[in-house]
Formats: structure tokens, sequence, C-alpha cells
């Protein structure tokens, strides 16, 4: 594979631009169908790597989260090997149910065992996704009551997987339609 050419990159001009995730909603793996009898992808994207649609089992859909503040995001750090020609980036998503309640233990119980695929919006107004390749799973839940007033009460989830690819941006009207 040739490799591209390379574009200039202006420098982001704002008046601020604010880290983190505002929405989350995440989908098991299984509920996610091939785009087309052609391919087991199950989403497609531009030749630039936007996702314009991403195939969703009828009857299923993405389940928003509910987010404390400032308690989600994403981090990804490429892994490269030059005397092996690999390269990938490992990606790990933070999300944190507040409270000891029946439908977060059920929620944590549902993701444990199987790869997930997550829609997330960063206070940035961008949609991304991550997991479209299903491997994208559990990897540590750590919770519980708390010993001081103001500690937490519930429970912190991370999800890791990999990709070749950081996370793509999701067009707008796509995640729209699926949240």
């Amino acid at each position: 594979m040739a490799c591209n050419s390379l574009s200039a990159l202006p420098r982001v001009c704002a008046e601020g631009v604010l880290a983190g995730v505002e929405k989350v909603y995440i989908i098991a793996y299984k509920d996610l169908e091939p785009i087309n009898s052609g391919t087991t992808d199950v989403y497609s994207a531009t030749t630039a790597g936007t996702i314009v649609q991403i195939a969703v089992t009828a009857g299923k859909s993405f389940v928003e989260i509910g987010l404390l503040k400032s308690t989600s995001g994403l981090n990804e750090a490429m892994t490269k090997d030059n005397t092996k020609g690999t390269s990938f980036f490992t990606q790990t998503f933070t999300i944190v149910l507040s409270d000891l309640t029946t439908e977060n233990q059920q929620f944590i119980k549902n993701v444990s065992n199987q790869p997930v695929a997550v829609l997330y919006k960063s206070r940035t107004n961008k949609w991304f996704a991550a997991g479209l390749n299903g491997q994208f799973e559990v990897s540590g839940v750590e919770g519980g009551t708390g010993v001081a007033e103001a500690d937490l009460i519930g429970h912190t989830i991370t999800f890791n997987g990999i990709s070749t690819t950081v996370a793509p941006i999701v067009l707008d009207s796509l995640a729209a339609q699926l949240t």
C-alpha cells in the first residue's frame, strides 16, 4: 500500500475547546449486522474515514448511558513496531455509573462478557465511534459504596480495544438517527 502525501493542518482557532464526553451510547456488538452480504463490516465510511452508516439489527438500538459530569472519555495510544511492520491503537474508554442500583448491576453483568460498540459525543460537539470492529470489551470494573460522604457510590467501567485507526468521526445525521 502506498503512503499518502501529507496535507497542511491549520491551527485550530477558537474561543476555547473543552475535553471530555457529553453523551455516550452503547450497543452489544452482536446487535450490529453486516452492511451487505458481501462483507462482515458493520459500518461504512467515506474515503476520509467519516462513518456514514452503521447497520443495527432490527429491534435493537444503542442505549444511552447517564453520565456524571467529567467522568467519561476515550484515550488512545499507538503501538508501532517497525521491525515487524505492525501498528495499532489501543483504545480505553471509561464510564462511571452512579449509585448501586439493580439496573446498574444488570448493565455491568450484560457488558462484562461480550464485545460492545460505543457511540459518543465529545464536548467539541463531534460524534465518534469505537468498537465497530468487535474488539472492544470490558477490561475492568471498580467501585462500591465509598467511605467518606463525598466518595463515589457506584462503579467505574473501563473498556479496552484495539483498532488500526484512531476513533473515527461519525456523521452528525447518522448519530441523530442512531440515538
